[in-house]
């Protein structure tokens, strides 16, 4: 195509010839071919990929015209509207062809030096005096005429048609290097691609393409990163995608320089589901458990404690909330965004708590305390609090009368642990026997042992969630099903009865003091039937005047003044008239079980011990 236009420019220029010859003494014009060559060598200088024109063929001399010379035109600065985009950037155009000025040198300036050659020739020199540059001489007759010959209507003509041509050339020479190339100007997904083909296009924006590493953030902040060549990750452009952008003429070249083009592709993004998943359950993300927010005391107030969360969460559900960030080309994954910790989370949240932070404030200084004389239990209020029985969704359970619902099971394993530590009734004790110091007497079967401590636990559980209802602080007794003499630690305490049948003789203490003792007969040693049971009892009842026993049950009726039970299994004190008390009476001829003591002795007795006084029976 640029070798047509030259040639047409070439028939121009034949037909521009002068109708009237030149003055003699005029230098002969340059050959048509030098003009030419002059301009193929202008627009090889404009030409980016180095074309070279072909030299056109001889033609007949023409005049000699002045060279021609283009400036390269200004171009104003642009600004781009898109702030990541390079602002006046956009390099000046480059001069079409580097040319001698349009006027010639005057003859004075260049005394001694040969004249400018034509088309390789140097020109004849002449006698005549040379005029001035740009200079014309004026013959006779008035017609003004330029220094070669030509009037200057015709040489502004001549070289208007010239730069004219020479425009247009450079033009579509320039127009012909984008030819399977993007304008310039042209951007791409914020990507300058103007210049570009479409393989160079497609290396910039793969480059240019986000990351493609994923990181994901756990809940504390830790960062974990799965490069992308471990999980086979890869961008690529799809088929299609440049072909608006290459679409445009590249004749359109000029106007791109004033107004850019934006355009926006997609990316294909292909990665391995399989090793994504390898890659999340090979890595230790830690074994911490999510723990539940409780209400907790501080000082003279209840204050909620956050929940914490723990490290397992769902893969499953993880790898699919990964799979739609990467749909949408992001590669930054906060982990708890994508709700794998939901099924993980602790049971009761802060938030739940809060709506009853105040009820629970309101047992901020309730404490009830049971007392057993030398120790006590206590509920304190952080028991109280955690009593309290709440529904699924953190608030409290109410009654039908509007009471707050307390945990029985709880409290239930509370009063169950108290008996435990302090009730007496069916258990051993250490005793110091007069003759024999400490000595360990067994719970003989819960009729032979009758004394102790025995706390009512149902009756004790409706008291302590009457008294929590109440919400003031008391000291109580618990509720018992059986009561003691004594109620500390050591519930034989210091006023008791002590039976040592081994030396058939009792004494009665009181605050540790003995007021009285005495020789006795006890049941009959030899005879299971009739042997007095050993253990911890007490005087169940004082009687006076009554009849022991049946002839149709025990086969004996026995009157007796003063009768003092002390187990359940009919044995106790009471009068009984014998020739001797003490020795080894007992182990052959003792009583049914009973203690039998003198008349006089049992009117003493009688009056000396209580109702509920512990009795120590031992051997």
């Amino acid at each position: 195509m640029q070798n047509d236009v030259l040639d047409e420019l070439v028939k121009s220029l034949e037909k521009e010839k002068p109708n009237s010859a030149p003055p003699a003494a005029q230098t002969p014009a340059p050959k048509k071919s030098s003009k030419i060559s002059q301009i193929r060598e202008a627009l090889a200088m404009v030409n980016d990929e180095g074309e070279s024109a072909s030299p056109a063929a001889h033609s007949p001399q023409h005049e000699k015209l002045p060279p021609l010379r283009r400036s390269a035109a200004p171009v104003p600065e642009l600004k781009r509207a898109n702030a990541q985009k390079p602002e006046n950037n956009t390099p000046a155009p480059k001069p079409i062809a580097k040319t001698a000025p349009s006027a010639k040198k005057p003859a004075a300036k260049a005394a001694g030096k040969p004249t400018p050659k034509a088309a390789g020739k140097a020109a004849p020199k002449t006698a005549k005096p040379k005029a001035k540059a740009g200079a014309s001489a004026r013959p006779k007759g008035g017609n003004v005429l330029s220094a070669n010959g030509i009037t200057p209507r015709i040489l502004a003509a001549t070289v208007g048609c010239a730069l004219a041509g020479t425009l247009i050339i450079g033009y579509l020479v320039v127009a012909a290097t984008y030819r399977g190339r993007f304008l310039p100007n042209t951007y791409i997904n914020d990507t300058k691609v103007g210049g570009m083909n479409v393989e160079a296009a497609e290396v910039a924006l793969l480059g240019s393409a986000k990351k493609s590493d994923i990181t994901l953030t756990t809940p504390k902040g830790e960062k974990v990163v799965f490069e992308a060549k471990e999980y086979g990750a890869a961008y690529s452009i799809p088929d299609g995608s440049f072909e608006e952008a290459s679409s445009e003429t590249p004749f359109a070249w000029a106007a791109k320089l004033f107004a850019p083009s934006d355009y926006s592709i997609g990316y294909d993004f292909t990665y391995s589901e399989e090793a994504l998943r390898a890659l999340i359950q090979q890595h230790d993300w830690g074994d911490e458990v999510s723990t539940d927010a409780c209400v907790v005391r501080n000082g003279d107030v209840f204050e909620v404690q956050p929940e914490t969360l723990g490290d397992q969460f769902d893969q499953d559900v993880l790898v699919q909330y990964i799979m739609e960030q990467l749909s949408v080309g992001n590669c930054d994954i906060q982990m708890e965004d994508s709700g794998c910790y939901d099924s993980y989370r602790a049971a009761v949240t802060a938030a739940d708590l809060e709506p009853e932070l105040e009820l629970y404030n309101n047992y901020a200084n309730c404490t009830i305390t049971f007392d057993f004389k030398d120790r006590t239990k206590v509920v304190d209020s952080d028991m109280i609090v955690d009593w309290i029985m709440l529904n699924s969704d953190g608030s409290v359970v109410k009654d039908n009368d509007g009471n707050i619902t307390f945990d029985r099971q709880k409290i239930a394993i509370f009063v169950a642990q108290m008996a435990e530590e302090t009730d007496t009734f069916g258990k051993d004790r250490q005793f110091y026997a007069t003759l024999d110091g400490w000595i360990t007497v067994t719970w003989d079967g819960d009729k032979s042992s009758t004394y102790g401590w025995q706390i009512d636990q149902d009756a004790t559980i409706i008291q302590l969630i009457d008294l929590m209802r109440a919400g003031e602080s008391v000291t109580v007794e618990p509720v018992y099903s059986i009561y003691g003499y004594e109620r500390a630690t050591d519930d034989i305490g210091t006023t008791y009865v002590e039976v040592d049948i081994s030396a058939q003789h009792l004494w009665i203490y009181r605050d540790n003091v003995v007021v009285s003792e005495h020789d006795f007969v006890s049941g009959t040693e030899t005879n299971p039937d009739r042997r007095t049971p050993r253990g911890i009892c007490k005087i169940w009842a004082k009687v006076r005047n009554t009849v022991l026993g049946t002839m149709a049950v025990q086969g004996y009726e026995q009157p007796v003044a003063y009768w003092m039970p002390f187990n359940w299994l009919g044995c106790g004190f009471h009068d009984l008239s014998r020739g001797a008390y003490g020795g080894n009476i007992y182990m052959y001829n003792g009583s049914h079980g009973c203690i039998n003591l003198p008349l006089s002795y049992a009117k003493e007795m009688f009056e000396l011990v209580d109702e509920g006084m512990p009795v120590i029976v031992h051997d």
